[in-house]
């Protein structure tokens, strides 16, 4: 089984911190959560808890992306 390689940044968790802060913080977006995830197997080993407000310190890979966010279509008249 071949793992992929992500081009990433590495950034560290805020005591408390969750992921999908995380991703916001540094994406500014929450669509690539999925991304991310698949980027950090490793976190799936830890608590629950430990999940959903990581550990001060914790290093989390931010993968680069390619894709620019899609905007919403917002229909003012129906």
């Amino acid at each position: 089984m071949s793992r992929k390689k992500f081009n990433a940044q590495v950034l560290t968790a805020r005591e408390g911190e969750m992921l999908d802060a995380l991703v916001w913080r540094h994406y500014g977006r929450l669509d690539v959560l999925p991304l991310v995830i698949e980027a950090n197997r490793p976190l799936a080993r830890l608590p629950v808890a430990q999940m959903l407000r990581l550990p001060g310190g914790t290093p989390v890979l931010m993968p680069a992306l390619t894709d620019q966010p899609v905007s919403p279509l917002v229909r003012i008249w129906s």
